[in-house]
C-alpha cells in the first residue's frame, strides 16, 4: 500500500507548463467543459441543486428517461440500470465542477473519460449526431487526463503549497 501511494499523488499533480499562454489554453477548455457538464447536461438528467424545478428532479435523483436510455445499452447496464444512470449523472455533476475548480482533474477526467467511452461504445445509434458531444467530452477527458489544470486551478495551487505532501 505504501508503494501506491506516491503513484497516486503523482496522478493529482499536473503536467509542467510554465508559459501564460499554454495555461490559458488549458484553462478555458476546462472550464467550458467543466459549465457544460455540470450545468447543462447534468441538470436534464440528475438531480442537482441547480436543476430547474421544472425538471420534477429530487436532489440526486435520475429522471426516468435516462435509466431507460442506460437500459438499452443492454449486459451489464440492463441488470442495473439506475446505478450505471445515477453514477453517469454524478460524474457529469460532479466532475463538471471540479474541472471548474482545478482539483483532482486528472481522475476527475479519467472518471469523464470513461462514462463518455461507455456512452460512445454501448448507445444505441439513433441516425443523428446527437452522439458528437459526447466524443467531445471523451476527447477533452483525454486531454486534461494528460495535462491536469494547469497553472489556473486548485491542483497546482496545493501541489506549490505542498499541501498534497508529495515527497518524490
Amino acid at each position: 500500500m505504501n508503494q501506491l501511494l506516491p503513484t497516486f499523488k503523482k496522478l493529482i499533480v499536473p503536467f509542467r507548463v510554465d508559459e501564460l499562454i499554454p495555461n490559458i489554453l488549458i484553462l478555458i477548455p476546462r472550464i467550458l467543459t467543466g459549465y457544460l457538464l455540470s450545468f447543462v447536461f447534468a441538470v436534464n438528467k440528475f438531480g442537482i441543486p441547480w436543476t430547474p424545478k421544472l425538471m420534477g428532479l429530487e436532489l440526486f435523483e435520475v429522471s426516468d428517461w435516462f435509466v431507460k436510455l442506460v437500459e438499452q445499452f443492454g449486459t451489464p447496464f440492463s441488470l442495473m440500470p439506475e446505478l450505471f444512470a445515477w453514477s453517469a449523472g454524478f460524474t457529469e455533476a460532479l466532475g463538471g465542477i471540479l474541472l471548474i475548480l482545478g482539483l483532482n482533474t486528472r481522475i476527475t477526467a479519467f472518471f469523464i473519460t470513461t462514462t463518455m467511452f461507455v456512452t460512445i461504445a454501448f448507445r444505441p445509434w439513433d441516425a443523428t449526431w446527437s452522439i458528437i458531444p459526447t466524443f467531445i467530452f471523451f476527447c477533452l477527458g483525454l486531454f486534461f487526463m494528460g495535462f491536469g489544470s494547469g497553472k489556473f486551478g486548485l491542483d497546482y495551487v496545493l501541489t506549490k503549497r505542498n499541501l498534497y505532501r508529495l515527497h518524490f
